[in-house]
């Protein structure tokens, strides 16, 4: 199998600076060509939120069950 490209998620949303540091690392390896970042918005905050509340929801289910 042969890969073009890699799709790469990170933890947190990266402030300006600490974005350009992680771009000009990642454009250090030989066969990175482009780096592009994607904005975070306001749905980020909520689908985040959603998962977390889901994921709490399905622990409280699972421990509730005896």
């Amino acid at each position: 199998m042969s890969i073009k490209g890699l799709v790469v998620h990170l933890r947190r949303d990266l402030d300006d600076h600490e974005a350009e540091r992680m771009i000009d690392a990642l454009k250090m390896f030989r066969v990175v060509t482009k780096v592009s970042p994607v904005g975070a918005g306001y749905e980020d905050d909520l689908n985040r939120e959603r998962v977390k509340r889901d994921l709490l929801d399905k622990m409280r289910a699972l421990l509730s069950e005896e």
